[in-house]
């Protein structure tokens, strides 16, 4: 017996056909003895449009709380017109409401960026909704919403929040899939509104999703991505295919913090200039012949007067050999030196985007034991530290704490 999550996006459930073919495909499955939970967003444009309104009447005068319950709506409707439909082809279903005790999503006390209380949740998952999937029921749950564990009242999980939901609800209860229906064909190698001829990736792991999402998107919430495991198969498909089994893009794999200690000696490369902000083409000129030697880069920064390459020490004199001609040809380039005994340790975890403070709790130890960070470039889930070889090892060991103090746990 497979347990599918099922998430329809806003334009998966816009208007009454698409809702019909939502519970068709829903049933597909279900004939096919499968347990699925279907989280449901607002219809179309919905939350939009309460935003909206809500914004011209009330202006900024409401609360938070009445924010929250407000914009409930569109979720909570879509959420009772789908297990009607499902109810009306014969099959039985339940839909779950912020406003009942059953709710399965609980959080804290924020509003409008609430987080999942994973433990509660998860009791109040295997407690209310498995025994119904067993009995062949088909739960239907608002996405984007959960339930203030103090008082109960209403919170969103933020913009795109039903993802979190539906990845958050495979955690919970077990489930094999998670299935994302949206209105793309999968995720894009690139913006199709911008480029024309974009291909669909058939697979990309979890720890690339989440860069794509944290880099503008908008397929998946990559806040989502953290509940998934590596036993659960995860894809996100066009709600036009109609069928749940249809082939869109394959997320693999589980995002997993690491901590690594690059083995080599790196050497620093800097390269003196002027008005290099303004100059186009400037750092192509610089690093082309390293990459046409097959030389690697292991960290590129740019200054208002400087360039910083790091590549592995053996290839030193070769990359000086190559850049010192670049900077004598050039009138905005004047001097090339190096800096050899280079370390470089690379933190990397999805934590790091919703710890504040995270750069602080990492230097501030670093500089109590007098260990000097040569750079520092944080993109995403990546923290690079380059710093002096003889600290390396002493240096590990503090961010490792560190790290562990933030709460959060890495693999070496």
């Amino acid at each position: 017996m497979s347990r599918i999550i099922v998430k329809f996006g806003g334009t998966s459930v816009q208007d009454p056909e698409r809702i019909k073919k939502a519970a068709q495909s829903i049933i597909q499955q279900a004939k096919k003895e499968y347990e699925i939970v279907a989280v449901v967003s607002a219809m179309g444009n919905t939350t939009d449009t309460l935003t909206s309104l809500l914004k011209n009447s009330a202006k900024d005068r409401i609360e938070d709380r009445d924010y929250a319950d407000f914009l409930s709506m569109g979720e909570r409707i879509s959420a009772r017109v789908l297990a009607a439909t499902i109810k009306s082809m014969g099959f039985s279903s339940k839909y779950f409401d912020p406003a009942d005790k059953d709710f399965p999503i609980i959080t804290d006390e924020n509003f409008s960026q609430a987080k999942i209380l994973f433990e509660e949740s998860k009791k109040k998952c295997q407690k209310i909704i498995d025994p119904l999937l067993k009995k062949g029921v088909i739960p239907i749950v608002c996405g984007f919403l959960g339930k203030n564990y103090k008082d109960g009242s209403i919170t969103t999980l933020g913009r795109g929040g039903s993802d979190i939901t539906a990845f958050a609800l495979g955690n919970f209860l077990e489930a094999d899939e998670v299935i994302i229906v949206t209105d793309a064909v999968g995720v894009l190698s690139a913006d199709p509104r911008i480029i024309k001829k974009a291909v669909t990736l058939k697979k990309i792991s979890v720890e690339e999703m989440g860069v794509l999402a944290e880099g503008g998107a908008k397929v998946l919430h990559p806040q989502a991505l953290k509940y998934k495991t590596d036993r659960m198969k995860a894809k996100i498909i066009h709600f036009q295919n109609g069928n749940l089994a249809a082939e869109g893009t394959e997320i693999i794999g589980t995002f997993k913090s690491k901590l690594t200690l690059f083995k080599e000696k790196l050497t620093m490369l800097t390269i003196l200039g002027t008005d290099i902000f303004n100059t186009p083409g400037l750092l192509k000129k610089v690093i082309t012949p390293i990459s046409d030697n097959y030389v690697s880069l292991y960290g590129v920064s740019i200054g208002t007067k400087h360039i910083g390459i790091y590549v592995a020490e053996n290839y030193t004199q070769q990359s000086y050999d190559l850049i010192h001609p670049i900077v004598v040809e050039d009138d905005k380039l004047k001097s090339v030196t190096l800096k050899n005994d280079i370390a470089l340790i690379i933190a990397r975890s999805r934590d790091f985007i919703e710890t504040p403070g995270i750069i602080e709790r990492i230097t501030r130890p670093l500089a109590q034991n007098n260990i000097n960070i040569i750079e520092m470039t944080t993109i995403k889930t990546d923290i690079l530290i380059f710093l002096e070889w003889k600290d390396r090892e002493f240096a590990y060991q503090i961010i490792n704490k560190s790290l562990e103090e933030a709460g959060i746990k890495v693999s070496n």
